[in-house]
Parts: C-alpha cells; sequence; structure tokens
C-alpha cells in the first residue's frame, strides 16, 4: 500500500495487480469497506464457481453482489453482510435441485471462504509501527 495523493493509496500484489483506494470522493478509486465488500463476494464467486458451471454449465454466467448494513450504533462499522449470487437457477427444472444447490454453495463458502469466514470469525488485527 503506498500513498499516492491527499488520501489515496495505492495497493500493489506480488504479482503485479493494482488497486487504487481512497475515501468516497476519490475518482477511479475503492473505498476500504468497498475492497471489504468486493473481496467477501469474490472469495464467494470463486469459492462457488464449480458448483454453479456444474450444474448451469461452463459458460454460465454468474454476478455475485455485497452488500452491507451499518450499525446505528457505530456508523464505522458494519453490523452485517448480505450476498447473493445472480445465475441462470431458472434452468434448473427441478426446485430440490435448485436448493441442493443453494445448500451446497452456503456449505462450501462456509467451509472455505477464507475472506467471510475471517470476518465472522472476528480476526484480530494487529498494527505495528515501523
Amino acid at each position: 500500500m503506498t500513498r499516492t495523493g491527499n488520501h489515496t493509496f495505492t495497493a500493489t500484489n506480488p504479482r503485479g495487480g493494482r488497486v487504487e483506494i481512497g475515501r468516497e470522493d476519490a475518482p477511479d478509486a475503492f473505498t476500504p469497506g468497498e475492497l471489504l465488500l468486493a473481496a467477501i463476494a469474490a472469495c464467494s464467486a470463486v469459492t462457488g464457481e464449480n458448483l454453479v458451471t456444474r450444474r448451469l454449465g461452463e459458460d454460465a454466467a454468474i454476478t455475485v453482489h455485497a452488500d452491507r448494513s451499518k450499525a446505528p450504533e457505530d456508523p464505522h462499522r458494519f453490523s452485517s453482510v448480505q450476498v447473493s449470487f445472480d445465475a441462470a437457477l431458472a434452468e434448473i427444472d427441478d426446485e430440490a435441485e435448485r436448493d441442493k444447490l443453494v445448500e451446497a454453495l452456503q456449505r462450501a463458502i462456509g467451509k472455505y471462504c477464507t475472506v467471510s469466514r475471517s470476518v465472522e470469525e472476528g480476526t484480530p488485527v494487529n498494527l505495528g509501527l515501523r
């Protein structure tokens, strides 16, 4: 994470990927909260992709949304995060099969999605200054 301007930063990963981060008024940037929501949605998508494509086909369109509710007593904390998959589940004629897919997604994400699991379990964050 490198400061690039007033309230703006660039995060770079070891593979060269870059993400612009800033406050809500920073153009072309994500806020830290938006990045957290994107990470939760992305982790859910990557974890559940095989389950969906196995039932709907390799070219299945999948969109995953993540939204949050803020705690009324503390506007600087999310009280909950809602994740939803948009996929052509109507293509699965059998309602029981659709329900099985939803249950399988919930189980897989609950077990393998590192980001959601870390948020849900309240992973400690240790801050240091060098």
